[in-house]
C-alpha cells in the first residue's frame, strides 16, 4: 500500500473517531450524527484521492528545488573543482552568473535557472583550461604551438560537449544541461575562422562552427548574450559608459544577424529590457574602472 493511501485511510478512521467522540460528549446521536458523520467520511476520501493524485508532481517539484538549491551553493564539487582548475573561467561564469540573473528578473523568466546556468555554462574548459584566453597567463599561449587554426577551433569548440559530459557525469538536471549545449548556440569561431582563410581562402565554414542547438528557451538567450558581452567587455582596457552601450548593442545585433535568438521567444521588447539590464549591471561592475571625459 502507497505512503499517500495509508495516511488517506488513517484520516479518515480519525476523523471517524473524533466525530464518535464528539457525538459521545454532546449527545448527537441521530440523523444529524449519521450526516455528520457520511459528510466526513465523503471529505476525508476526497482529501486522500487529492494527496494520491498531487503527490507525485509535489515531490518532483520538491527534488526539484532541492537539487536547484544544491546547484546553487558554489561550493558544489563542480564549482570548487572549476575554481581550481581554471580560476579565469571561473571568474567569468560568476559574472555571467550575475548578468543572466539581473536580466532574467528585467522580463520575468526563471532568474534562479539563470544564474545556475551561468556558474556551469563552461565547466567543459576544465579538460583544457590554458587554451581559453581568460586561463592564460601573460605570454603564454598554447595556440601559437599548434599553429594550426582548424585544430584550435576544434578545442574552443570542444568545450561545450566536454561540458555536457560533465554536467551528465554529475547528475546535472536536463534544463541546466540544455543551456550549456545551447549557450553557444551554431555561432563561429571568428578568430580562428580567420586565420585559415588567410591561408586557405576556401575552407570549410563548419568546421569554425559550434553544434548547435540555438537557444530554445529565453534563459538560453539570455545567457549566451551575457557570456558574449561579458568575453567582448573583458578584453576592453579602457572601460566608458559608451562603450559598455556599443558592446552590448554589438553583441545584441550579431546574434539576431546570425538569427541565433529566432527560437528563444524573446521578443523586441524583451531584448529591449535585456539591453537596459546589461547596461545597468554592467555600469554598476565597472564603475571604478569607467573613464569618464574631463571636462575644462
Amino acid at each position: 500500500m502507497s505512503r499517500p493511501l495509508k495516511y488517506g485511510l488513517f484520516l479518515v478512521v480519525a476523523i471517524g473517531i473524533i466525530i464518535f467522540i464528539i457525538a459521545l460528549i454532546f449527545r448527537l446521536f441521530g440523523s444529524g450524527y449519521l450526516t455528520l458523520l457520511i459528510s466526513s467520511f465523503i471529505s476525508s476520501f476526497l482529501i486522500t484521492v487529492f494527496i494520491i493524485l498531487t503527490a507525485p508532481v509535489l515531490k518532483d517539484i520538491l527534488a526539484t528545488y532541492r537539487t536547484m538549491m544544491r546547484l546553487e551553493n558554489l561550493s558544489h564539487p563542480l564549482l570548487l573543482e572549476l575554481s581550481l582548475e581554471a580560476p579565469g573561467t571561473y571568474h567569468h561564469s560568476l559574472i555571467v552568473a550575475n548578468l543572466a540573473n539581473r536580466a532574467s528578473k528585467a522580463i520575468g523568466c526563471d532568474s534562479i535557472k539563470t544564474r545556475i546556468g551561468g556558474y556551469y555554462h563552461d565547466i567543459g574548459k576544465m579538460v583544457d583550461p590554458a587554451f581559453f584566453v581568460e586561463n592564460q597567463m601573460e605570454g603564454e599561449n598554447p595556440h601559437s604551438e599548434i599553429n594550426n587554426p582548424k585544430k584550435s577551433a576544434k578545442i574552443i569548440i570542444s568545450h561545450v560537449a566536454e561540458g555536457v559530459k560533465l554536467a551528465k557525469k554529475h547528475n546535472l538536471p536536463k534544463e541546466i544541461i540544455d543551456l550549456i549545449e545551447q549557450h553557444h548556440g551554431t555561432t563561429m569561431v571568428h578568430f580562428f575562422y580567420e586565420k585559415a582563410k588567410d591561408k586557405n581562402p576556401k575552407v570549410k565554414k563548419d568546421d569554425y562552427e559550434y553544434s548547435g542547438p540555438k537557444p530554445h528557451s529565453p534563459e538560453a538567450a539570455i545567457l549566451m548574450l551575457s557570456d558574449a558581452i561579458e568575453a567582448k567587455i573583458r578584453l576592453i582596457s579602457k572601460i566608458t559608459p559608451l562603450v559598455i552601450r556599443e558592446t552590448i548593442d554589438e553583441i545584441i545585433a550579431m546574434r539576431i544577424y546570425e538569427k541565433q535568438l529566432e527560437f528563444s521567444g524573446l521578443s523586441q521588447d524583451k531584448i529591449k529590457r535585456l539591453r537596459e539590464s546589461f547596461i545597468e549591471t554592467l555600469s554598476t561592475m565597472f564603475h571604478q574602472r569607467i573613464i569618464y571625459p574631463e571636462y575644462k
